[in-house]
This record gives C-alpha cells, sequence and structure tokens, in this order.
C-alpha cells in the first residue's frame, strides 16, 4: 500500500513524496528512516483492483471453506504442529483471497498469536461463529473436533441453500420464461400482423381484441408503467432501510402462508446449530447466544431471540423471554425448555436443528409440487393467448378473403 507524505528537514525543507508500506506505523517508521520529520501522512490514491471492480469473482467460496477446516482439523489431530500445518495448506491452496489470509494468519500464529484472534482479523471470510468454535477449541484443548464439527456445519448449511436454490429455480424461470414470451407478443409480434388484419377489414375475434387492447394500453401508458415499478422499487428500497417498516415487513414474511413456516424453519435450524454447537464446544450460553442472534436474518424471529438473551442476562432463564413471541412454535420453546431444565441443552438443539433442517426441505418440497403446476398453467395459458390472438384472424382473414 502506497502512502503520500509532506516531511521537513533541516537540510531539504519541506519535502513531499511517496512511501510503500503495509499500515500507517510502517509508513511513519520509513520517513523517520529517511531523516524526515512527518508533517502529514494520508494514503495515496490508487486505481480500483480488479478484485474490488468485481468482489464476487474473487471471494472465498463455502466450498473451499469448508476444505480448508477440515484439512486443519486432520493435520492438527495428527499431532503436527499449528504453523506447519498453516504452512502446507498455503502451499496447496488455490484460491488466491484464501491464499493471501493464510499469509497473514501464518504471520500471527509465527509471532505468537492464537489461530482464533488471526482468523478473527479477517470477519469478511470468518464468521464470529466460526472464530469463536476455534477460540473455544484451543481453550479446551480439543482444536481438532472445534474444527470438524464447524466444517461440518457449514456443508450441511451450504448443502441447504443448493438445495433451495435448485428447487426453485425451474418454476421461476419458467413463468418468467413464459412473462417474456408474452412481453414479446404484445410488443414485436402481434402489432403488425393485426395492422395487416385491419385494413384488411377482416373481424376480430375477442381474444384479438383483448390484446390490442393491452398493446394500446403499453404503448399509450409506457410511461406510467415504468413510473410506477420505479416507485414500488423505490417504496421497497426504502423499506428495508427503515428499521420499523423492515421488522413490519419480516413480521409480514413469517407468517404469510406456505413461505412464512419455510422462513422460520430456517431460521430456527441456523440458530439451534449455532447454539448447540457453541455450547457443545465449551462457549458459555451468554456467549453463544449473541453469536447465533448475529446470524438471524428475520428481525422478528431476532427480536425474539433478544428477549431470551435477556431474560437469560437477567436470571430468568432462556425460554421465559421466548414464550412471549408467538411467531416461534410453541413446541420448539416448549423442548428449548426441557433441555435447559436437565442440563442438555446442546445436544437437544443440535437434535432440533436436524428435525427444522427436515422440515425446511419437506417445505419447500412441498412448495415445489404446488409451482410445477402453476407454472406449468402459466406457460400454457400464455401459449393458448398467443396462439388464439395470432391463428384466429387469420381464418377471419381468409375468409374475408373468399368473400
Amino acid at each position: 500500500m502506497q502512502f503520500r507524505y509532506v516531511a521537513y528537514s533541516l537540510d531539504k525543507g519541506v519535502v513531499s513524496g511517496r512511501v510503500d508500506s503495509e499500515d500507517e506505523a510502517g509508513a511513519k517508521e520509513e520517513v523517520a528512516q529517511r531523516g524526515f520529520k512527518l508533517l502529514r501522512l494520508k494514503p495515496a490514491w490508487q486505481p480500483p483492483t480488479m478484485e474490488q471492480l468485481f468482489p464476487s469473482l474473487f471471494r472465498v467460496g463455502t466450498g473451499d471453506l469448508v476444505r480448508f477446516t477440515r484439512q486443519l482439523s486432520i493435520m492438527v489431530r495428527g499431532g503436527g504442529s499449528l504453523q506447519r500445518a498453516l504452512e502446507l495448506l498455503h502451499m496447496e491452496c488455490n484460491n488466491q483471497v484464501l491464499r493471501r489470509v493464510l499469509t497473514s494468519v501464518r504471520s500471527t500464529v509465527d509471532e505468537g498469536g492464537s489461530l482464533s484472534n488471526a482468523l478473527g482479523a479477517h470477519a469478511a471470510i470468518f464468521s464470529p461463529r466460526f472464530v469463536s468454535v476455534v477460540g473455544a477449541g484451543e481453550y479446551t484443548g480439543r482444536l481438532s473436533p472445534a474444527l470438524e464439527q464447524m466444517a461440518e456445519i457449514l456443508e450441511k448449511e451450504h448443502e441447504a441453500k443448493q438445495k433451495a436454490k435448485r428447487t426453485m429455480m425451474m418454476p421461476l424461470f419458467t413463468i418468467g420464461a413464459s412473462g417474456v414470451m408474452l412481453v414479446l407478443m404484445l410488443t414485436v409480434l402481434l402489432p403488425p400482423l393485426l395492422s395487416t388484419f385491419e385494413r384488411m377489414g377482416a373481424d376480430m375475434p375477442m381474444v384479438t381484441r383483448l390484446a390490442v387492447a393491452m398493446i394500446q394500453w403499453v404503448r399509450s401508458d409506457m410511461t406510467s408503467i415504468l413510473g410506477g415499478l420505479g416507485v414500488l422499487a423505490v417504496a421497497f428500497w426504502v423499506m428495508r432501510r427503515i428499521p420499523v417498516l423492515k421488522e413490519r415487513m419480516h413480521r409480514f414474511q413469517a407468517r404469510i402462508p406456505l413461505w412464512g413456516p419455510i422462513v422460520v424453519a430456517r431460521e430456527l435450524s441456523v440458530f439451534s446449530r449455532t447454539v448447540g454447537m457453541l455450547v457443545e464446544a465449551g462457549v458459555s450460553l451468554t456467549q453463544a447466544i449473541p453469536l447465533a442472534i448475529s446470524g438471524c436474518k428475520n428481525l422478528s424471529l431476532k427480536r425474539a431471540f433478544e428477549a431470551a438473551e435477556e431474560s437469560l442476562v437477567s436470571g430468568h432463564g432462556l425460554t421465559t423471554g421466548l414464550r412471549d413471541h408467538s411467531v416461534l412454535p410453541k413446541m420448539w420453546v416448549e423442548l428449548v425448555m426441557i433441555g435447559e431444565e436437565s442440563n442438555t441443552l446442546g445436544k437437544s438443539m443440535n437434535e432440533l436443528a436436524d428435525a427444522y433442517q427436515k422440515e425446511l426441505e419437506t417445505r419447500l418440497g412441498n412448495l415445489l409440487a404446488l409451482l410445477e403446476p402453476v407454472s406449468t398453467l402459466a406457460v400454457g395459458g400464455v401459449v393458448l393467448f398467443m396462439a388464439l390472438s395470432m391463428f384466429l384472424p387469420l381464418y377471419s382473414g381468409l375468409g374475408a378473403l373468399r368473400r
């Protein structure tokens, strides 16, 4: 990284220049070594790199992270030193971003720092949950089992996300394609054909007249349509950035039939798995709950978990704060209470995570089973509308020619 400086010396007076350094402290030291007294220092402007322009192309995927975690666990379990394991993983790593991060992690560990602190310096790649599990493994002397457990959790969550994407992709693509077909028909295919039929004086069927009315509406009110879509987009953007409106939107989202139970099942699965994993790794419950809450995306459920955290800190137990929130399933709350009372909360949470993960997969399958016929009907309806709008006037035109 380059820094621009303005400095002073008795023989040269005020001078300016650039120095290359990893951080500001190193830049100040470099200027002092040149015999100058520093007056001003700031980072020099540099053109954005490809990684800054296209961050999605230069990221550490879940697969790379799982592979790194599992391999590190195997090497530590085999009795090798942590420094040697990191060195080998650095040499074998193909992801340039992870390779650069491992260089920093190795440097910190070589200087006597802990692995959890070294990983925590790269929050964009290693989540607070990941760092806490590693820290607990180091503290209890069970680093290898903690890393293996973290790798399994990351792999399960990644597989669940990929399965959800695959489940929703085909129906959404089919419905989107039918919408594109309808727009092309109304704007490109039908207008020249209809103008020909009008010149021939042929009577147009009701379906074709409906298509003509839609074309005229789109043409005459295109500005209004685009403006309305723009207003909706801006309103949605604003709602997502105003906390009160965003929370109400998330509360509504959690209560929508069909989709609401999917949202709740996903959040409960992730929250339960995080708490169970951290508690079994040796992290205290008061530390595990905030880390689990940080991974919650639905604000309505997040408020319920925060109420449970407040209840726990005040000494009233975890489930006392959960009971007041109807968005949480009563069965889940009762099972959490049983685990808390029997001092088996970690095991109970892991079992609940597995149960709600299966429920999430079942509900996604049911939603797909509903979307498939709906998407088929949508495409069939569009194709039928196009066929009737285009071919019925042909018969009318041929009849007019015979007369």
